[in-house]
Formats: structure tokens, C-alpha cells, sequence
């Protein structure tokens, strides 16, 4: 086994008592004596891992705070195979760096063995023994030759241009394979429309699954081209699949563009959100249905187009420009029944507004849905958005017969990332010393925004930031690991072949995945000094092999993590408590969102 099993136990304490230090280190606790320690490379497409002999990727080993001390001389040894078109990428693979004891030697034929010389009372990094990973690098990205019947200088955004589409695969499989067929497209974008390398939408003929992504009719190529590393949007789709709460985030896959024959470098193909069976599944409203559905996104005066988009007033003034809802599904057949859905939703969102704000005596959970709210609020500021503070693309839904708003689909994250310098601040309209520099690994972008909704919620509802930090804090141990370890995992991949983007647009790729890569580990940083459940005493308790712990200890842990000194009977009875005097995890878990009056926010 890689290391002692106390799998739920771990869970328990990363759900209710993780600190800092132990989310960057992954202390264990030691047992008495040595247990065998197996090394357990991550590996990306393209790569596949053998032990070099019996045994060759364990050994006797002990913990030692954040160390891993060796108590056997051993060569620790498996072998790496590439996939046909997969090439090694040492740059953005990590085996043991600038450690003497490690080395890789060429087998030939794409295979690799990987050896580290262990002797008895050496030692290594936990961080480092957990962090082994063998990423490999593609030949050959899939291409996408879009063919219009115009040339593409003429093509704007406002209308559809007829066009042929053709998908053929690279070195990465997709089982959805090659595409022909016909469709139409046009510009799209905002800022990014005034870009060299611009992005345009997709509209097929027919729906197709194009490198797997769900069939739909509407795609969108997203160029980055303020993005040297090309994958902030990339990772942040691919990542926050995992949401919780967000009940859909797009997906996407790399390409290379040909535009009328001509390369135009690496983008993102991209679904467009959108009301969908794949994508958000909701009834559309209708005349006899005002209630709902519907798909709004928040834009401000700068970015929407008064003559086409399905506008109405936003009950807050937050930007240094006045504030708008798009309507964006459904799209009502006459204008009668577009000013009535409009008419509604202005005063949908008023009300939700006056709750929030205090305004009207309604409860705010009577309209929020907070667990999407939490999640969105999560994305924007681990990715520290300058546009998502609820100024652009910002998109949310309201169901048939049900007040609540649901935030969903996160979307543009070219800015993030501390990509750009600027704020948001608008004199006049919110208090200056809010809307921090986007660029700054610290302060928060979205909670401590001009927007009034996040900032008076995480302000002045306790049991609102509570299960927020709670959330963030089960996040924490894997969720935000594998979007660091997807930086290095997409590095790799588009290695070998992302040369030609950067003769063609000038954006240094290396740079690019660097910064992204620092900025993003300060600000983990910085947020789990903010947000990270901090030690609460839980770790009194004995936690024994299955992951369950003492009921009274239990208790213990829940009162001194939350300042307590009681919990009521009524939450203790939601608990199963074995013969043992034990509860599990998850009870325990249940007892504390229940003692909080937080479970109906939470499930």
C-alpha cells in the first residue's frame, strides 16, 4: 500500500479540521515501526507505467512530519511505454527534480525506465513522493478547418456566414472520431472580438458529438490569445467538472484552427451554453409557463448589443457603466411575449435583490439557491475573475415554479488568473476601497466586490460564509489539486506542437504556464489562510482504522470547531452511534450541518 489506509478517517479531518500546513504537505500520522510505501506515478494520455521488477516500486518506510524516511536500501524502479504519437515532456513532468538519486534512462522504442536509489535513513519530501507524475506530450493536435464562403476579414458578428467544417483527428483518441458537414458562423466575443486572433461561434447543421463532447449543434472556437499559457479556460472547464453544486460547466477540447485554408493557431473548442437535454436541462418558459424557464446572463452597458440582445434592468448599479440581464433562452416568438417575460423577470430580480439586501422581509433561501451560489462564488475567486464578480458573463437559470436562481456555467476566464491589473471599481456607484487589482494573489475579487448580492451575503450571513469555507475546505484535498496538477498535465500535451501558435502570435507558452502556475499556488495560499477550516480540535478524537471515532469525541471536535457548547439532542439523534459508542464520518459531518441550520442549503 502506498501509505497507512485510514482513508475515511482523512476524509473526516479534511472535512472538518484541515489546516493549512497539512493541505500543502499531507502530514500523515506515524505508526509505530515501518509500512510499505508504494510509489504511485500520476500519468497522463499517451503514458502507461510498469514495475521494472516484483516489488521494485515499494519499500519499507516511516513518517517523519513532512518527510518520508527510507528504512530499507532499495532502487526503486518502473518502466514508463509512450503511445504511438505520445513523446516524452521531462519539462512538465516531475520525478523527484534536481535529486541525484533519480534518473531516467532510454529503453528505446518510446519506452523509459525511472529509478531512484533509496538508502536506509534517507529521506524525501512527502510532497515530492506524492507528486510523482509522467506526463507525455502529443505529436499532433486534432484540426479544424473551417471553410466560409466569404474571406474571413469580411465575416463580423452580427451575421451568419455559410461554411463547411472539417475534424480530423491527432495523437489523442476521441471516440466520436473525424467530422464533415456543413453549417454557418459568424464573430463572437466582446473585448476579445478586437483581437488579432479572434474567436467566432458555431452553428452546425445537424447536432454532432465533435471530440466527444456531447452532441449539439452549437460550438464556439475560444483563440486565447492573451493567454500565453492557452488553458486558463481550458482548466478551468476541465477542473470544476467536479463542482458540487454547479450543475453544468461546458466542455472543450484543444484544436488547431484553419480559417479558409490558412492556420490560425491553437484554440478551444468549446460547447455554447445553452438550454439543452447535455448541457441545462430545464423547460423552457412559455405564454401560458411565465415562471420559468430561463437562461439570463449579466452583462453591462459596454458589451451588450441594444438593437438585437433581450434586455432588462439590473436592480444594482455596480460598474462605472449601467448594469443589464440578457435574456438568453428562450427567444419569444412576438414581442408580446417577450416584453411580458421581460416585464417578469425585472421584477423576479428586484425581489431577489430586496432580500438579499434586506429590503423586503422575504428570506433570502427563498430565492438563492446556495449551493450553486457557494460553487460559483468558489471558482471565481480561486481564479480570481476580473469579470466575475457578476459584471459579464455571468450566467444563471430560473426553473418553472420555482423562485429560485441558480447560478451556472462558468464561462471566460481568458482575464483570470492574474492576468490582468486593472479592478472594477466605479466611483460613484460602489465604495472604492472594494474591487481589488485583478492581478494581486490576495483580496477577494467576488465577495468583496461592486456587485452587492456575493458581498452581502458572505458579509452578513454567518451560516452562508460557514458553508462556504466548509465546502471550500472538502474541495481543498482534491478538487483544487487536480486543476495544479492539470496545469503541468495540459503543459506536456500541447509542448510539442504549440511552436507554430507562438511564431504566429508572439505569446511565449513557457512564460505563460510559469506565471499561471506561481500565481494560481499563491493564491491558494492566500485563500486557505481565509477560508481553510482551521485545526478545531477534532484531532483529540481517536480515529480508528474504519474512519469512524468516538461519539464523544465526535462532539468534542464539532464544539471546539465551532465555538460551541452544546449541540442539540435532535441533530445527535440524525446519527447512527454503533454499539461501539462510534459514529462515522459522515455523520458526524451531518450532525454539524444540521446543529448550523445549513442541510436544507447544503443537499
Amino acid at each position: 500500500m502506498k501509505k497507512p489506509v485510514f482513508a475515511l478517517a482523512l476524509c473526516l479531518i479534511f472535512l472538518l479540521t484541515l489546516s493549512p500546513a497539512a493541505a500543502f504537505s499531507k502530514k500523515h500520522v506515524r505508526t509505530e515501526g515501518s509500512d510499505p510505501y508504494a510509489l504511485e506515478p500520476r500519468v497522463s494520455d499517451g503514458v502507461s507505467i510498469s514495475a521494472a521488477s516484483e516489488g521494485s516500486m515499494e519499500i519499507l518506510a516511516h513518517e517523519d512530519g513532512d518527510m518520508l524516511v527510507f528504512d530499507e536500501t532499495k532502487r526503486l524502479s518502473f518502466i514508463a511505454e509512450y503511445g504511438e504519437g505520445w513523446l516524452p515532456c521531462n519539462r512538465y513532468s516531475h520525478f523527484f527534480p534536481n535529486d541525484s538519486r533519480a534518473s531516467r534512462t532510454d529503453a528505446g522504442a518510446g519506452v523509459y525506465v525511472y529509478s531512484f536509489n533509496a538508502d536506509e535513513g534517507g529521506c524525501v519530501p512527502l510532497s515530492e513522493w506524492d507528486s510523482v507524475s509522467i506526463n507525455a506530450s502529443a505529436e499532433a493536435l486534432p484540426k479544424l478547418y473551417i471553410d466560409a464562403e466569404v474571406p474571413f476579414d469580411e465575416i463580423g458578428k452580427e451575421a451568419w456566414v455559410n461554411a463547411n467544417y472539417t475534424l480530423t483527428l491527432g495523437t489523442k483518441e476521441f471516440e466520436s472520431g473525424g467530422f464533415e458537414g456543413s453549417g454557418k458562423v459568424k464573430g463572437r466575443g466582446n473585448s476579445s472580438w478586437t483581437y488579432p486572433k479572434k474567436p467566432y461561434s458555431i452553428k452546425l447543421d445537424s447536432k454532432a458529438s465533435l471530440l466527444d463532447i456531447p452532441k449539439t449543434k452549437k460550438y464556439a472556437v475560444i483563440p486565447s490569445y492573451y493567454d500565453g499559457s492557452l488553458m486558463r479556460n481550458y482548466v478551468t472547464f476541465k477542473a470544476f467538472q467536479a463542482l458540487e453544486g454547479i450543475g453544468y460547466v461546458p466542455k472543450c477540447e484543444f484544436v488547431d484552427v484553419y480559417l479558409n485554408g490558412e492556420y490560425n493557431g491553437i484554440y478551444i473548442l468549446c460547447e455554447r451554453i445553452g438550454i439543452e437535454k447535455s448541457k441545462i436541462d430545464i423547460e423552457e418558459a412559455t405564454a401560458e409557463d411565465l415562471t420559468g424557464g430561463y437562461l439570463i446572463e449579466k452583462d453591462i452597458n459596454s458589451k451588450v448589443d441594444f438593437d438585437s440582445d433581450l434586455l432588462f434592468n439590473c436592480p444594482y448599479w455596480a460598474n462605472s457603466a449601467k448594469d443589464y440581464f440578457v435574456l438568453k433562452s428562450p427567444e419569444p416568438e412576438d414581442e408580446e411575449l417577450t416584453d411580458a417575460m421581460l416585464d417578469y423577470l425585472e421584477d423576479y430580480m428586484q425581489r431577489i435583490h430586496d432580500c438579499i439586501i434586506g429590503e423586503n422581509g422575504e428570506d433570502y433561501l427563498d430565492y438563492v439557491d446556495t449551493s450553486s451560489w457557494i460553487d460559483f462564488i468558489i471558482v471565481q475567486e480561486i481564479t480570481k475573475n476580473i469579470d466575475g464578480s457578476m459584471k459579464t458573463s455571468c450566467y444563471m437559470y430560473k426553473k418553472s415554479g420555482d423562485d429560485h436562481l441558480y447560478m451556472t456555467a462558468p464561462w471566460d476566464f481568458d482575464l483570470a488568473y492574474g492576468r490582468v491589473s486593472w479592478n472594477n471599481q466605479a466611483p460613484g456607484h460602489n465604495d472604492v476601497d472594494d474591487c481589488p487589482d485583478a492581478n494581486t494573489a490576495d483580496g477577494f475579487m467576488c465577495v468583496n466586490s461592486s456587485n452587492p448580492w456575493m458581498d452581502k451575503l458572505y458579509d452578513t450571513k454567518p451560516e452562508f460564509s460557514r458553508a462556504l469555507k466548509e465546502r471550500y475546505t472538502r474541495y481543498r484535498p482534491a478538487l483544487i489539486e487536480d486543476l495544479l496538477r492539470m496545469i503541468d498535465e495540459q503543459a506536456a500535451y500541447l509542448y510539442s506542437v504549440q511552436e507554430p501558435n507562438h511564431q504566429l502570435w508572439g505569446m511565449s507558452f513557457t512564460n505563460g504556464v510559469a506565471n499561471l502556475k506561481s500565481w494560481l499556488t499563491a493564491r491558494i495560499e492566500w485563500l486557505d489562510g481565509e477560508w481553510l477550516i482551521a485545526d478545531s480540535g477534532f484531532m483529540k478524537g481517536d480515529v480508528n482504522m474504519d474512519g469512524a471515532v468516538d461519539a464523544a469525541d465526535a462532539l468534542l471536535g464539532l464544539r471546539a470547531s465551532m465555538g460551541m457548547t452544546e449541540l442539540s439532542a435532535e441533530a445527535y439523534e440524525l446519527a447512527d452511534v454503533d454499539s461501539d459508542g462510534e459514529v462515522t464520518a459522515a455523520d458526524a459531518l451531518l450532525i454539524l450541518r444540521y446543529s448550523l441550520g445549513i442541510i436544507p442549503a447544503l443537499e
